[in-house]
């Protein structure tokens, strides 16, 4: 069985895919279907090792970018798109695929494209609630459309769509307190926030962090994922703060393993409002803070946090109009206020997406 995959080159599009990818593994033990070969065909990642330690070829095509929006970068990406159709092409006859998982976004419009071209069948998956330009184009070529959130199934030809719900990190429930205690070198008499904002970092989360540090640090402590890019200057940031309390603070570029662990600590998370973090804050049922970021394509981040605001699981700070004291104010209020956090948890229980997304996607792909 050969399988072509698509998707950005970041890891909101790349981690999900390696779940799934785990997945049809199994289902091949199982069904004693001879081991998947797979390829994906995607822009330049960050993500190169984990994906070639699972067993993925790589290709990389130009992927031109699709705003609604006047930008003079849509001169020169409107260009990218036909080269990478033309890419794509050469690469999906030479693999000759029996099915295409596309992971959405414009980086997967090219493959899917040329798939449909080449008569290859397509499963998307679309992660948000409102879904983006791409997705709907994609949505258009694909034999069957994956979901992760009810509300999306409006936006699709209802006979293609299938609910999964959206695919999380295999092991991310099985972190341990006591692990994370020793690993972040963390007191266990105060409570921990847990802050990211995907697996790049986010600046306007970091800026507002470093803020409001000396007030949050007299109160609880912090775990946080800046991003590769920023670690060096916040680490810089830092020195200068001359912090009361520099032990209770914890920054990283980037957690791997150890997000379990750090999940399993949080008494609260805060995140950006992409997907992927979505899924495993309703997975672990954190209380949570949402940032939304203000210049997602299509706007999905806002509308993501719109819908979790409105049923009442999240408290939600706007990069546009709150400052660093609204953010603090929010966070200090979550951590006093433990009515507020039980509730979230039996809000976050309800809407509770399907168990085991990525075994659901896996078993479409397959019976494609």
């Amino acid at each position: 069985m050969k399988i072509l995959l698509t998707g950005g080159g970041t890891g909101g599009h790349l981690i999900p895919l390696l779940g799934v990818v785990s997945e049809l593994k199994k289902i091949c033990i199982e069904k004693k279907i001879e081991k998947p070969k797979l390829l994906l065909i995607t822009p330049a990642s960050n993500f190169n090792q984990s994906i070639s330690e699972a067993g993925i070829q790589i290709k990389t095509i130009k992927a031109g970018k699709l705003r609604r929006y006047f930008s003079w970068e849509n001169l020169k990406d409107i260009f990218k798109i036909p080269v990478g159709i033309v890419q794509s092409l050469y690469y999906v006859y030479k693999f000759k695929p029996d099915v295409v998982f596309s992971k959405g976004g414009f980086a997967s419009v090219p493959p899917v494209i040329a798939s449909w071209m080449l008569r290859v069948p397509i499963v998307t998956h679309e992660s948000d609630i409102v879904p983006g330009l791409a997705n709907r184009i994609i949505a258009r070529f694909a034999s069957k459309i994956l979901i992760s959130f009810s509300a999306a199934e409006k936006y699709f030809d209802k006979e293609k769509t299938v609910l999964t719900g959206n695919p999380i990190r295999g092991d991310i429930k099985d972190g341990s307190r006591e692990n994370a205690l020793e690993f972040f070198k963390l007191s266990s008499d105060l409570p921990t926030v847990l802050i990211f904002g995907g697996s790049q970092g986010a600046q306007k989360i970091n800026e507002l962090v470093l803020e409001i540090l000396p007030e949050l640090t007299r109160k609880c402590q912090i775990i946080h994922q800046c991003g590769d890019k920023n670690y060096e200057e916040i680490k810089n940031k830092i020195s200068k703060l001359k912090l009361k309390y520099p032990e209770r603070y914890r920054v990283y570029p980037f957690i791997k393993e150890e997000m379990k662990d750090a999940y399993a600590l949080a008494e609260i998370v805060i995140s950006r409002a992409g997907a992927n973090s979505l899924a495993e804050i309703v997975a672990l049922q954190k209380p949570n803070i949402l940032i939304p970021l203000s210049t997602s394509a299509n706007n999905h981040q806002p509308e993501n946090a719109k819908f979790f605001a409105e049923k009442n699981t999240s408290l939600i700070v706007d990069e546009t109009v709150d400052n660093s004291q609204d953010l603090a104010d929010a966070i200090l209020k979550l951590l006093s206020d433990k009515n507020l956090q039980t509730q979230m948890k039996q809000n976050l229980l309800e809407i509770a997406s399907p168990q085991n997304a990525s075994r659901k996607i896996a078993d479409e792909i397959v019976s494609i």
